[in-house]
């Protein structure tokens, strides 16, 4: 291999084409670079706006949502106080078909349980008006309607009852009869007409005295006619009557007053002697009210002889006669229930 030098030879055009290429290319590059970097801005800026506009989005929603929170708080305290008061009326709903179910029970107890029960109710009171009041009416009408009743059931298990009912309802008729209510009116009006009897000693205070003047002709004298005056004058001064019991004529008006009071509560007393069907207590009130009246009262007044006549219409109420109490029924009714089936 020879040293021999190797000598550059310039080519001046050529190169300047290929920088002419290489700075095309650059500025292609540049612009190139320049219009990427302005999209990407450009997406930046879109994608802040997106973002922006997202979250106002999601802050618009979430005041939404703690309303629709707020609005389902308040509705599910409205439910539990809805539930609340369902249970509340579940319970009583409970409580009402217990009282249904002891009814139901009730009503499928069979028919002679219901009779039986009916009857023995009926005697119960029945004999309650009889040891009581001494209503033998009423006795009677219960035992009427029991018998009426029982007659069309034909169960032998009823027979032994229907002679029981049948046997106190043949007593109570053959007692005599007292009327317990007239006799009661009667004592009460006796009671209210008391203050307007009049007494004895206002008879005797009120009552016009016989003229004892002389009746002188025309042509009589003045002494004579002066006489007559003094003598008439004279008697007006001194009253005799005759009077049986004087004691009625001494009664002040406060002993007047007691004297009525005293006969209202012996007629008090017999009306409580009545209810109680005590004869001898009744007798004895009766008897003390009809002292009273005859001895301090005007018995000659009309009003009196009213008075007297109606208190002697009562005097004998058969008050001492024993009334049945309808225990062989109720014994019966008794022995019955529970062991009796009946078909009308």
């Amino acid at each position: 291999m020879s040293d021999t030098p190797i000598t550059d030879t310039p080519i001046p055009a050529k190169r300047s084409g290929a920088g002419n290429i290489a700075l095309i290319v650059a500025l292609a590059a540049l612009g190139l670079s320049g219009w990427q970097y302005y999209e990407t801005r450009v997406t930046l800026d879109q994608a802040r706006l997106s973002l922006a506009q997202s979250l106002a989005d999601a802050g618009g929603s979430a005041r939404v949502l703690r309303e629709q929170n707020t609005a389902t708080l308040s509705g599910l305290k409205a439910t539990d106080a809805k539930l609340a008061l369902l249970e509340a009326r579940v319970n009583q709903s409970a409580g009402q078909y217990a009282t249904l179910e002891g009814m139901y029970q009730e009503l499928t107890r069979n028919r002679s349980d219901w009779l039986l029960a009916e009857v023995e109710h009926t005697l119960s009171i029945a004999s309650q008006q009889l040891q009581l009041a001494g209503n033998v009416s009423a006795a009677v009408s219960a035992l009427e309607m029991l018998d009426t009743r029982l007659a069309r059931f034909d169960s032998p298990q009823l027979i032994g009852l229907k002679k029981a009912i049948n046997k106190d309802l043949i007593e109570l008729k053959a007692l005599p009869y007292l009327d317990n209510v007239g006799i009661t009116l009667k004592l009460d009006q006796l009671m209210l007409s008391v203050d307007t009897l009049p007494l004895a000693v206002d008879h005797h205070r009120l009552a016009p005295v016989a003229g004892t003047r002389l009746v002188l002709p025309a042509n009589a004298s003045w002494w004579e006619k002066a006489l007559s005056d003094l003598s008439g004058s004279i008697g007006e001064l001194v009253h005799i009557r005759r009077m049986d019991k004087p004691e009625a004529l001494l009664l002040s008006p406060e002993q007047a007053f007691f004297l009525r009071e005293n006969l209202k509560m012996r007629l008090l007393d017999a009306r409580m002697a009545l209810q109680g069907r005590l004869g001898g207590t009744f007798n004895a009130d009766i008897s003390a009210a009809r002292s009273y009246v005859e001895r301090y009262f005007d018995r000659d007044a009309p009003a009196t002889q009213q008075w007297l006549a109606t208190l002697n219409g009562i005097k004998d109420a058969p008050l001492d006669v024993e009334l049945p109490d309808l225990a062989a029924s109720l014994k019966s009714v008794r022995d019955a229930q529970g062991s009796v089936e009946v078909k009308p």
